[in-house]
């Protein structure tokens, strides 16, 4: 295999990333803490300040992780438990408003309401937010904190602009795929066309010399395997087309199974063999990257038996860190081309359909023969 393993280099560099972005914040909070007016303690007002940062850090983080997912049924369970995040840092702010980093939490947790609740909501709590840091300001005497009143508008501002960013990406995204689901349906129709084309086609051929040699000289030996070799082709039509009906109605069967039948199929179609590898630890896939695989590997030996006839092939499926490789290869034709016409999108359609999801494709030459090689994210 020729397959170079997935460059872990944007996964560490993220993963140190927001480590060293933990260590930073938790001394710098650690620091204002301990320095804050008034410090904690197990009496008074800092048994308050203690209580309060625990608090907010329980609520504040149970909020985040129980409504991470945009569909799950804890997300609103999630935004109550920023909501009492909120309140708890503001408690924290009006308690120990110097190096308590009750204004900290507040940012935090009103960031994250505004980027999970709807435009309007997040305009209500964004508001509500500035109103009550005034108030807290006047109640204590200690009048308006511009600079942080600032800091609150202009996080709502920015969390809003990127709500909207983010739902028109969304719906960019949607669009994309269902394009790429259309497309992928005409592919679909347009190889189903071909499949029969070329199965019926080597059909007739083979049936016609079989009824030559029955007339001319009553070989039946001959005629027999021309009968043979068209059914083996017509077995094969089905099976195809009865696979690309399945994906038309999205049940994609795991790759290594799908692999295994494609091998059976060339070598009943073809009589030559065609060996199957799989390296790595098996795992389910990606539906985008399952199909991905198997309909390059029918497409490659579908070019084998019509360009390369008389070849061996070999399939090596490639369970990598991260990825997925496959590799296609012949020992090229060694029986005369039969041309037919018609053909599928071929190597332009594979490839289109690997960089649509992220993946290469890389053909070519090899020795004799002609190789065929995907790796897909997954």
């Amino acid at each position: 295999m020729r397959f170079g393993p997935f460059a872990p280099e944007d996964r560490l560099v993220r993963t140190i990333a927001i480590t060293v972005a933990l260590i930073w914040g938790a001394v710098a909070y650690l620091r204002g803490l301990l320095n804050s007016t008034p410090a904690p303690a197990l009496h008074g007002t800092g048994l308050a300040v203690v209580l309060l940062n625990t608090a907010t850090f329980v609520f504040l983080g149970t909020g985040l992780w129980v409504g991470r997912k945009k569909d799950s049924r804890w997300r609103l369970i999630g935004n109550v438990l920023l909501l009492a995040a909120m309140g708890t840092s503001l408690s924290l702010y009006a308690v120990a408003p110097h190096g308590g980093g009750g204004y900290f939490f507040s940012l935090a947790a009103m960031w994250a309401l505004i980027m999970r609740t709807r435009v309007r909501w997040g305009l209500a709590i964004g508001a509500a937010t500035v109103v009550v840091v005034a108030a807290l300001g006047e109640a204590y005497d200690r009048g308006p904190d511009y600079g942080l009143l600032a800091a609150f508008v202009g996080l709502t501002l920015g969390a809003l602009a990127s709500r909207q960013s983010a739902l028109a990406q969304e719906a960019t995204r949607r669009a994309e795929a269902a394009n790429a689901v259309l497309a992928e349906r005409s592919h679909i129709a347009r190889e189903i066309h071909d499949i029969l084309a070329h199965s019926l086609s080597a059909q007739i051929v083979h049936l016609e010399g079989a009824r030559l040699l029955l007339s001319r000289d009553g070989d039946r030996v001959q005629a027999l395997d021309r009968v043979e070799r068209a059914r083996n082709l017509a077995k094969s039509g089905l099976e195809e087309t009865r696979r690309a009906l399945a994906t038309l109605r999205g049940e994609i069967p795991e790759p290594k199974e799908v692999i295994a039948e494609l091998a059976e199929e060339f070598y009943a179609s073809t009589g030559r063999p065609c060996d199957v590898q799989v390296t790595g630890v098996p795992r389910e896939l990606p539906p985008q990257a399952g199909l991905a695989v198997v309909r390059t590997a029918q497409e490659a030996l579908t070019n084998v038996r019509k360009h390369a006839p008389g070849a061996r092939a070999r399939i090596t499926l490639c369970y990598l860190g991260g990825a997925v490789g496959l590799e296609v290869t012949d020992t090229g034709a060694t029986e005369p081309v039969l041309e037919i016409e018609g053909g599928g999108y071929g190597l332009v359609g594979m490839r289109e359909r690997a960089e649509l999801i992220g993946g290469t494709l890389e053909t070519g030459p090899e020795g004799a023969g002609f190789r065929v090689a995907l790796r897909v994210p997954a």
